[in-house]
């Protein structure tokens, strides 16, 4: 199912206008279906729960009063929503349009888009999404779950039975930052028209997280840059420089498929730190054992309690450990050089420092270490919540 907001992204709703409903965006979409003739008969039960209905009220041209009783009807049925085509009426009633907003049911208007044009591209959008999901589950099994090579190789037949064992990965992230939704509406027409030629091919295009996987494959060793994957983007006609794109190194294995795919989210997210447009794993230095850690969650949650007492220092006193931290790690440390950064004396720099010791309690012996891996962490990591 889709939530109505989704549909909303796909060019052939973009033209649509809301006139009511407005809280019932995120209702689930099952099935599109037509309503023109069932409200002559009262054949209302033909209508199922996250239905979408089109309309253009043709029924009531010689009847305008039976809008009402109508659209009550359907809108019983807990519909997901309904979008009229004004060929014959501009709008509703104000009855339907308060009954709709007290059911949450949107209520749109449209006028330059054939009723057949927005069902096949919803019905197109829900195997789409239905494959994304099947697919992302397979990711899943093999990021987190799977562990033996004879279920790895499996699940990496079941993505792709053309699969080679040489594999390559690219995780592909907008750079605007847009939802999950946005990304998956911005290539989606594209996509579908290309898929069935994609997979009969030795790569994949997979919906993952907030972004896309390209897995590429080949027979034998052989060296992949970014200009395989820029053509595989292009195929689909989506430009490159719109995005982050991190890549693997080359894996020689179908039970180490899982280790590609970390490897280019990993120097994805490197690369959204940095804001480069292309990163590869062999370039990440430190972070190839940073990023792993941002799925541990002991150690985020450790960092996250070292952060909140700098922060509530920070507050209570009217002072910047937090940012002087930052600094100071960035520099690898050096008090002359965060000095001058922060046009500070170093001595300055080596109280607020000791403050932080004193402050967060870590053992001596390690203390620089542990102030290195949070802050690395932190700024790695594209949420909040570290």
């Amino acid at each position: 199912m889709i939530q109505i907001r989704e549909l909303l992204k796909m060019p052939l709703f973009q033209s649509f206008k809301l006139i009511a409903g407005e809280n019932g965006l995120n209702q689930q979409l099952s099935n599109v279906v037509i309503l023109e003739y069932e409200s002559v008969n009262n054949s209302y039960h033909v209508f199922n729960p996250g239905d979408f209905i089109l309309t253009s009220l043709f029924f009531a041209v010689n009847d305008p009063e039976s809008i009402v009783p109508a659209l009550r009807n359907v809108i019983n049925r807990r519909i997901a929503g309904i979008a009229i085509k004004t060929v014959f009426f501009e709008d509703v009633p104000l009855e339907i349009k308060k009954y709709a907003e007290e059911k949450q049911v949107p209520i749109f208007t449209f006028n330059e888009v054939y009723m057949e044009d927005l069902i096949l591209c919803v019905s197109n959008f829900l195997k789409l999404k239905q494959h994304f999901l099947i697919n992302e589950n397979h990711i899943n099994k093999l990021v987190h779950t799977v562990s033996s090579p004879e279920l790895m190789q499996h699940v990496v037949k079941q993505i792709n039975p053309l699969f080679f064992p040489h594999v390559t990965a690219a995780f592909i992230t907008p750079k605007d930052e847009k939802s999950n939704i946005e990304f998956t509406s911005h290539f989606y027409e594209l996509f579908y028209k290309n898929y069935n030629s994609a997979i009969s091919a030795h790569y994949s295009y997979i919906k993952y997280q907030a972004g896309m996987l390209i897995i590429q494959t080949s027979p034998s060793a052989a060296p992949v840059d970014v200009s395989v994957f820029n053509t595989l983007l292009n195929s689909i006609k989506l430009d490159s420089s719109l995005f982050y794109i991190g890549i693997s190194e080359q894996k020689s294995s179908y039970c180490d498929f899982h280790i590609a795919i970390k490897m280019a989210i990993w120097a994805n997210q490197v690369g959204q730190m940095n804001h480069a447009n292309i990163t590869y794993y062999r370039d990440i230095g430190v972070y190839k054992w940073i990023a792993p850690l941002l799925n541990d969650s002991i150690i985020t949650k450790d960092c996250q309690e070292l952060i909140y007492k700098i922060n509530e220092y920070d507050k209570s006193f009217k002072s910047n450990l937090w940012d002087t931290l930052i600094i100071f790690i960035k520099n690898n440390g050096e008090y002359a050089k965060t000095a001058k950064d922060l046009y500070q004396h170093p001595n300055t720099i080596r109280y607020r420092i000791k403050k932080i010791r004193e402050i967060t309690d870590l053992n001596d012996n390690d203390f620089y270490a542990q102030l290195y891996i949070c802050v690395k962490l932190y700024l790695l990591s594209s949420r909040s919540d570290i």
